[in-house]
């Protein structure tokens, strides 16, 4: 780590432009709890229900919303399925206040991401963007009147469409949230354009940031929408991934979804013991591999129903410290004491494990 020792008299004087302190008292059994995909609630259902509990009975805490915040059926809702997220109508307002409502008495630290959804799986940034806006403002501004949240703004991260990292050092500066936004990187190469030179510097910025906060001995989580490791029936080779490229885009064979895993998979590997959370699978699975924390939280709303054979075959690969849950609702809670421990909510959030 040697080539990180001079930022540390950089930070004693400021702090990056990518990050935000949100400052309290150094505390005991900080937690962090996840939840992805949770835009398909019209109401307060068990797992956002049991999540609130745990938010209110836990003050010294952060919650964070890991994208597709907002679902929008096709042929105005006949059809459970399609492309779009929130587009400001009754019925994607009521999906995204659903998550807002159970903020209201909460006094931790609350933000979201974006998703493929929330981008409306727009296949360039031109056509995303506004779409994307409208989803982030309405967020930015009703959570700018619950006055009980520790964060005072800055919920929507990373903002403005960027790519990030955007991070927030948290309990006293002890955990550091690094959020960056996956499916802009993977919108670049829907339709094979140049990339933009923000995004090819990308990877080196992300190792900065990280690489700050490790020589800080902090906690690093990265918070992102799509997994960069996971088990699951859509890992496999496309043959033809330009034909139908909006459909395809998100599933981890795509070019330029695989380039991403690899570049991130690549600048994590050179930090020990530093966690990648996400969402857009929906299930719940945690993986330890080359030292790294992988934990997917995808099952906020929807869960990916596999029958037993298929729940086998997975459940027959997996090592020792590795976790898979399928046809399951819930969310994820890191724990940051002398150890770190990581629980499992399950069953729509009612039950709960330990994992290892």
């Amino acid at each position: 780590m040697k080539k990180y020792k001079s930022v540390v008299l950089i930070l004693n004087m400021f702090f990056s432009v990518f990050g935000r302190i949100y400052t309290s008292s150094a505390q005991n059994g900080f937690k962090i709890y996840l939840i992805g995909d949770a835009g398909d609630h019209l109401e307060e259902d068990g797992v956002l229900t049991n999540l609130q509990k745990e938010l209110v009975s836990n003050p010294n805490s952060a919650v964070v919303f890991m994208g597709d915040n907002s679902y929008k059926d096709a042929l105005w809702g006949i059809l459970h399925f399609g492309f779009k997220g929130f587009d400001s109508t009754r019925n994607t307002m009521k999906k995204i206040r659903a998550q807002l409502d159970i903020l209201k008495e909460y006094t931790g630290s609350a933000f979201f991401l974006p998703g493929n959804h929330d981008w409306w799986n727009r296949t360039t940034y031109e056509r995303g963007r506004s779409k994307l806006a409208m989803e982030e403002s309405f967020i930015e501004k009703n959570l700018k009147m619950n006055t009980s949240l520790a964060n005072p703004g800055k919920f929507f991260l990373p903002a403005n469409g960027d790519y990030g990292p955007e991070y927030v050092e948290l309990n006293h500066r002890s955990v550091r949230l690094v959020f960056i936004d996956t499916y802009r990187i993977i919108q670049s190469g829907i339709k094979k354009r140049k990339i933009p030179e923000e995004e090819k510097s990308f990877y080196a910025r992300l190792d900065t940031v990280i690489g700050q906060g490790y020589v800080l001995k902090e906690k690093i989580i990265v918070l992102a929408h799509h997994p960069v490791y996971s088990m699951s029936p859509f890992n496999r080779t496309l043959k033809r991934p330009y034909l139908f490229r909006r459909i395809k885009a998100s599933s981890p064979g795509f070019p330029s979804y695989k380039a991403m895993s690899d570049g991130i998979n690549t600048v994590l590997r050179h930090y020990p013991g530093i966690y990648y959370a996400s969402g857009h699978l929906h299930a719940l699975q945690y993986f330890y591999k080359d030292s790294i924390h992988y934990i997917i939280s995808g099952a906020g709303s929807k869960e990916k129903i596999l029958n037993i054979k298929d729940t086998r075959k997975y459940d027959a690969s997996l090592s020792v410290d590795d976790f898979l849950l399928w046809n399951s609702g819930g969310f994820f809670e890191l724990e940051f004491n002398d150890e770190t421990k990581t629980t499992l909510h399950y069953e729509n959030g009612s039950l709960k494990c330990f994992l290892p």
